[in-house]
């Protein structure tokens, strides 16, 4: 079933919507919806179905079904990761929202390519391509983000308890080995990895470190990794 965000949307009155321009071309001239269609619309904390209404290229939308949320996780997941090049960014940002990654925390590292120019008008865009993601996996809400931050200033007192950290170097115990239950914070570094200094930032606020296998991975592989990893881990103990 394909799915719309009501956020955008305006509420003609309770359980009645009128789409907003974007959303209703692509039912109607991409995905060939039509008058009695029914789509999924999300929204922060609430799931219904709609049944549309087309008319000359105005689409209408009215709930006949409130859903039970079923694609949440018990547990949080915090991701703080160093800041990547565009197309590799965009990856991760979709990597976090089909897995289910509830706080990004953008890390700017030695070894960054990107330089944190005009962050707080990026930062839109990135907002933009996590909500789309909503409606490709049927999250409720999106990832939050936060503000680039170093972490020689990073304050790590609101992180979960559990720590893991993805590092290539020596010592780094197979991230199977740690099953982890309940909330957790992952940090996973840019290409190259973390610096060394960098490295033992993470290890003196906590973090443990762990390996995601005998491959080098490139970083936003390696995020989608260790959040599945983490997230399968949990999964049927939290149904």
């Amino acid at each position: 079933m394909h799915r719309i965000r009501l956020e955008p949307c305006e509420r003609l009155f309770p359980g009645r919507y009128r789409l907003d321009p974007q959303q209703a071309r692509h039912l109607v001239k991409v995905l060939r919806c039509y008058t009695g269609a029914l789509v999924e619309g999300l929204e922060e904390g609430r799931r219904v179905i709609l049944r549309l209404s087309v008319s000359n290229g105005v689409v209408e939308a009215k709930e006949v079904v409130d859903q039970e949320d079923l694609g949440g996780y018990a547990s949080r997941v915090v991701l703080l990761v160093g800041l990547l090049k565009a197309d590799q960014w965009d990856q991760v940002l979709r990597f976090s929202c089909e897995l289910g990654v509830d706080q990004i925390v953008p890390v700017i590292c030695e070894r960054s390519v990107p330089r944190p120019d005009d962050w707080h008008r990026k930062v839109q865009r990135y907002r933009r391509i996590l909500l789309e993601s909503t409606r490709q996996c049927g999250a409720l809400r999106p990832p939050t983000i936060g503000d680039l931050v170093s972490l020689r200033e990073l304050d790590p007192s609101g992180l979960p308890e559990l720590r893991l950290g993805a590092f290539l170097a020596d010592g780094a115990v197979p991230i199977g080995e740690v099953v982890p239950c309940g909330d957790v914070a992952l940090a996973v570094g840019p290409e190259g990895d973390w610096a060394p200094w960098e490295a033992e930032a993470l290890i003196g606020m906590g973090f443990r470190p762990v390996s995601l296998g005998p491959r080098v991975l490139r970083a936003s592989t390696a995020v989608a990794a260790a959040v599945s990893l983490v997230r399968l881990s949990s999964w049927g103990v939290e149904r």
